[in-house]
């Protein structure tokens, strides 16, 4: 009995040495899991950070599986297109591109406008300011005078450039968003 006893501890510690609880470890460290709720299938995230998900549906009778990927923000749910039965399991899990947080967008909209800025002109007008050494492209909005939109308008800035930008009768211009060109 004691050989028995021995035997035992002996293979419960070598499993432990050489991982056999990895699959529960890497569960445990693991963000997202899929959840049901309502008929449906919910993703949800418990991290802070963004997380790109891939997940493998299953349907009995149909021999491929269906791959679908998604974003899920920080501390969030995110509902899946999945109707029926089936049985999902997320096959990957990654942060977003870019490893973007998510969680505190304002950081990563001051981050991505440091190149170009909206600036006024001692004589009244408004130019674009590409301060970075690549090109970009920039995307401005113009509005009335009761702030209704009249369209928006994409310019391609020269390294370290200034544009300027016709007002075309509106009353105001509000900077939407800038990225790099495509050389």
């Amino acid at each position: 009995m004691s050989n028995y006893r021995f035997g035992l501890i002996a293979l419960v510690a070598l499993a432990g040495l050489f991982g056999a609880s990895l699959p529960h470890d890497a569960e445990a460290a693991r963000c997202t899991h899929v959840s049901t709720r309502g008929g449906g299938e919910v993703l949800v995230n418990t991290c802070n950070a963004c997380q790109r998900v891939t997940i493998q549906r299953k349907r009995r009778g149909i021999a491929m599986p269906v791959m679908r990927t998604f974003n899920v923000q920080g501390r969030n749910a995110f509902p899946v297109s999945f109707k029926g039965p089936g049985r999902s399991r997320i096959t990957s899990e990654i942060p977003c591109k870019g490893g973007q947080n998510i969680v505190d967008p304002k950081a990563q909209q001051a981050a991505i406008r440091k190149c170009v800025a909206l600036k006024k002109t001692r004589e009244g007008g408004v130019v674009l300011v590409n301060s970075c050494t690549t090109c970009r492209g920039a995307a401005i909005e113009r509005f009335t005078a009761n702030g209704k939109s009249m369209g928006r308008q994409a310019y391609k800035l020269n390294p370290q450039s200034v544009v300027s930008v016709n007002p075309k009768g509106a009353s105001g211009v509000s900077y939407l968003a800038d990225v790099a060109c495509k050389s």
